[in-house]
Order: C-alpha cells, then sequence, then structure tokens
C-alpha cells in the first residue's frame, strides 16, 4: 500500500507550517501593486515600465518596488490573463526528457489532468538549475494554475516566486533541497527498491557484489545504495565488502562506468545498476565483451525501461511505478485547484519487484 505522511517529514500527523504566500494568494496583479504602495495602477505601471518622462519621486518609486517584492508580482507575458484569472494550463517540468522514467510519468499526468478540461505545458530543465529558473519565470508570466515539478538541486532558489504566491505545486521523484517548509510530495520508495534487489542477490548466494550509480546530489535518490547494502546484508547475515561506483548519467557514461567496474573489480559476481538511464549503457558494455547476463554475471537494476523486459532481455528489476506517481501527482494538484489547500503530505509509492533471469543462484556453486 502506498503510504502518505502530512508534512513530508516522515512523520503521520505531524504538524505543518505553510509557506509564505503572497497578500492574495494568487497571482498578484498592478492593483495589488498598487494598493500595497499607496498609489494608483497607472502610477505603479509607469515605475515598473522604466519610463522617464514623467516625474516620480524617489520615495514613491522605492514603494512601489517594495510592493512587488511583498507582493511577488512578475509581469505577466500580454497572451495571459490581465486579472488573475485561471488559465487551465498546468505546467511540468522534467529534467531528463529521455528518460522513460520520466516519459511514463508525464504520460499519467496528462491522463488525469486532460479529464479535467485542463492543459499541460511540459518543459525540460535537462537538470540545469539556470534553466530552470527560468522556465518557472516564464511560467509565473502566462499564470499557469499550477504546477508539477521535479526540480533540480537549485529547485528551491528557481520556485521562490511559485512559493511565495503559494500557487498550486506538487514535487515529484525530488524535494526542494534548502527550502524551510512543507510541501505535497510524491516520491518513490528508494531505500525499499535498493533494500530488494540487494536482499534478492543475498538469497541467491551473492556476497561480493557492485553497486553501480550516479552522483545526483539529493540524498533521497542516494538512498537506493543505502538501501541495497542493507537488504544484502540482512540476506546474508553479515556486511559485505561495499564496492559502490558513480558514473556520469548519460547511457555513454554507463558504459564507461560497467568498462571500470569490470577492470577494477572483475572478482564480483553480480551487479545492482542504481538507474535506468546509465544502465542501458552498462548492459551495451556486457555485450560488446560478449559477458553473458545471467550466466557469466548477474545483473539487477533500478528502474523498468522497455528494453530490459523485451526479447531476450529479462532483467531482475524493481519498478518505481512512474505511472502511479504521475497519477498520484495530478490528483493532489487537482484537489488543491479545486478548493481550500489542505496540509501538505508527503506520498511514497511502493516499488514491485520483477525477479528475472537476470541472476544465477550460486549457492550451491562453491
Amino acid at each position: 500500500m502506498d503510504q502518505v505522511d502530512r508534512a513530508g517529514d516522515g512523520r503521520a500527523g505531524a504538524a505543518v507550517t505553510p509557506p509564505a504566500r503572497g497578500v492574495t494568494g494568487r497571482y498578484p496583479t498592478l492593483k495589488d501593486v498598487a494598493r500595497e504602495a499607496g498609489t494608483t495602477a497607472a502610477t505603479a505601471s509607469y515605475v515598473l515600465s522604466g519610463k522617464e518622462g514623467r516625474y516620480i519621486s524617489t520615495d514613491m518609486r522605492n514603494r512601489v518596488m517594495a510592493a512587488v517584492a511583498t507582493t511577488g508580482y512578475i509581469k505577466s507575458s500580454p497572451a495571459s490573463s490581465l486579472h488573475g484569472k485561471r488559465q487551465g494550463i498546468i505546467a511540468v517540468l522534467v529534467p531528463q526528457f529521455s528518460n522513460q522514467y520520466f516519459t511514463n510519468l508525464m504520460v499519467a499526468i496528462e491522463s488525469v489532468v486532460e479529464k479535467q478540461g485542463l492543459s499541460l505545458s511540459i518543459s525540460n530543465t535537462f537538470d540545469d538549475p539556470d534553466r530552470e529558473r527560468d522556465l518557472v519565470v516564464k511560467m509565473v508570466q502566462q499564470r499557469v494554475d499550477g504546477y508539477i515539478l521535479i526540480p533540480t538541486t537549485a529547485g528551491a532558489r528557481s520556485t521562490d516566486p511559485i512559493r511565495k504566491l503559494r500557487v498550486p505545486m506538487v514535487l515529484v521523484d525530488r524535494p526542494l533541497q534548502g527550502a524551510s517548509g512543507s510541501f505535497t510530495e510524491v516520491f518513490p520508495d528508494n531505500y525499499r527498491a535498493g533494500y530488494v534487489l540487494g536482499e534478492h542477490l543475498g538469497q541467491a548466494g551473492h556476497t561480493r557484489v557492485a553497486y553501480l550509480g550516479w552522483d545526483s546530489g539529493f540524498e533521497i535518490l542516494d538512498r537506493r545504495r543505502e538501501g541495497f547494502w542493507d537488504g544484502l546484508a540482512a540476506a546474508t547475515g553479515k556486511r559485505q565488502r561495499e564496492v559502490s561506483v558513480n558514473g556520469d548519467f548519460p547511457a555513454d557514461g554507463g558504459y564507461r562506468l560497467a568498462e571500470r567496474v569490470h577492470r577494477e573489480h572483475p572478482d564480483v559476481t553480480a551487479w545492482c545498476l542504481g538507474f535506468n538511464v546509465p544502465a542501458r549503457g552498462s548492459v551495451d558494455y556486457l555485450r560488446d565483451q560478449r559477458i553473458k547476463v545471467g550466466e557469466d554475471l548477474s545483473v539487477v537494476m533500478i528502474g523498468a525501461p522497455d528494453w530490459a523486459l523485451v526479447g531476450a532481455n529479462d532483467f531482475t528489476l524493481v519498478d518505481l511505478r512512474p505511472e502511479e506517481m504521475g497519477r498520484t501527482a495530478a490528483e493532489r494538484l487537482l484537489q488543491e485547484l479545486s478548493g481550500p489547500q489542505a496540509a501538505p503530505a508527503r506520498t511514497t509509492v511502493d516499488c514491485l519487484l520483477h525477479a528475472g533471469s537476470s541472476v544465477m543462484d550460486i549457492r550451491n556453486s562453491h
């Protein structure tokens, strides 16, 4: 069963402190800025346009700019609403379009929101904090109704305009590192995903194993590695020597990482591939070296890309269920859009083990 924790700190029923919000709780308008500054909308507009033909006192200019900071006002694009009305658009920011994990998540989100007559504006951040920040500002200018985000490591800074206005926002897969307050979040059970694979290998007699990972910068993703070694220890009855090596995220990075692990640790009998994109490169390396998966080397992975389960491929893997995460995230956001915002909650989606033919049982081979 999927788990829901109120407040997003892992403690069911914990008290929450809502994030800061603007003076209106919606996208502020020039009227909000003018009201805060004690002037007219025309004067506020003139100050913000940067024009110099009309005399405006320094005090008034300072009051208008202070009002902008207080309200969180960002000028809207010409195509957006002039009165802060709903646009019927949900913004989705994803770090990797090429990652099937996120593709499946996006399709699931769309399947939910389109039934409500809403549209998606989907953007690829490429895991670039500066691009993420620029995209958020553009979405604020478009006055989108809500956000579903898989943030970068600088997501706290990038989402400051959204959080200041308290526009409905749901985080998926990753947290806002360094941000205060609690948020609505939907995460996979990364620790459990690693644990069941380590346990599976240990139960098949493997004690000399390697974990091939990625230095993501997110502690929550590092939980995969922690869970893997804990699961192996639980199955074998003792802590095994840990061989954990990180590489670059793209598939070619996975290829180079596999080459390194094969060269430096030829004695291991099994690999755990912690991320599905570099996993593709690692599997390509084994193929090029004519190393037979399930015969010469046992291989398990976190993630369930199509290629791992088609044709002759039948990898033992953990499905993080991105479709369920996408549906849940969309439902949570729609709930926030339809009425008073409930207390932020963290939902942890259970993972599923697929036991394929890529693991050898070596318990009787010693």
